[in-house]
């Protein structure tokens, strides 16, 4: 059995007035890049909740991969909650003295993938990979990539579905934010290749919960990594990929992106941020944060 975290999640904190999320997403832990992280504290701090929004683990989940990201959550002093991407649970797993750790992405057993959804689940001590929470200021809610019946990586389960469509109906006027790894496709592909033109690189929602989300009358926000784009990347600010549903992309947490449309397999670059929200009554700005200068880099204002 795999040692837990030492600082459990926690619910999402009911500020009245004004609510600030970090999501971290693709740290691929363990990296250098994370003590960076770490050292701003001044700009942790403003955070009320961390989203840890899948892709924590550099590779596969190995237990060491596991010990750093403990050891991450252990210095880091935020109220946060955890999500599951990719690398937590679909590819075979090889260990770091293999001799081919990093560098065969085989899909894992429909049986092994199981377990390493269970092993995440006992690491963050989540009675399920999906939760949400509500406030004042809107309804949250935290999905994870899950659906071990198909090769598509970026897919949501028929029970987690179920969910989602609940959510989407439970939300009524408020304001929704959607915390997933993967960014979302209503009708239209991304405009860009993710590594290769076959591949979306998207969550394909279709039927009902795809019909919830476009009938909205209030703004519903898409959170995700996955796809690792620069802020200078074409498709970074905030857009309608349908109703008004936002796409929100949030950089990787590590420099190691894409910043143009023709780039279609990540590359290292200068350069290491986060995006986070700031919610009150009247709307959500979407902050970028440059953690080497320690500086906000740009703001994006969508009233309600």
């Amino acid at each position: 059995m795999i040692q837990s975290v030492s600082i459990l999640p926690s619910s999402l904190p009911q500020n009245p007035q004004k609510l600030t999320i970090l999501p971290l997403s693709d740290l691929h832990l363990p990296k250098d890049e994370s003590q960076i992280i770490l050292a701003n504290r001044a700009y942790l701090e403003r955070a009320d909740f961390v989203v840890l929004l899948g892709d924590m683990v550099r590779c596969y989940g190995t237990d060491a991969e596991y010990g750093a990201v403990r050891d991450f959550t252990a210095n880091l002093n935020r109220p946060y909650t955890a999500i599951c991407g990719n690398h937590e649970w679909y590819f075979e797993e090889f260990d770091e003295i293999s001799g081919i750790y990093g560098e065969v992405w085989a899909q894992a057993s429909n049986e092994n993938q199981r377990a390493q959804q269970e092993k995440f689940r006992a690491f963050y001590g989540a009675d399920e990979l999906w939760r949400s929470f509500s406030t004042s200021l809107g309804h949250f809610v935290f999905l994870s990539l899950d659906e071990v019946e198909s090769q598509k990586q970026e897919a949501l389960s028929e029970q987690q579905l179920h969910f989602l469509w609940n959510e989407v109906e439970n939300a009524g006027k408020k304001p929704l934010f959607v915390f997933c790894h993967a960014p979302l496709m209503l009708r239209n592909r991304l405009d860009m290749v993710y590594y290769e033109e076959s591949r979306s690189g998207c969550v394909e929602l279709e039927g009902r919960v795809r019909d919830a989300l476009e009938r909205r009358a209030a703004p519903t926000f898409w959170m995700s990594g996955h796809v690792h784009l620069h802020p200078d990347h074409p498709l970074f600010a905030p857009y309608r990929c349908g109703g008004n549903v936002w796409q929100i992309h949030c950089p990787d947490s590590w420099g190691y992106g894409r910043w143009n449309l023709s780039q279609y397999v990540p590359a290292r670059y200068e350069g290491l941020f986060s995006r986070h929200l700031e919610i009150d009554a009247a709307g959500v700005s979407f902050v970028t944060h440059n953690h080497r200068s320690q500086s906000d880099r740009e703001i994006y204002r969508v009233d309600f």
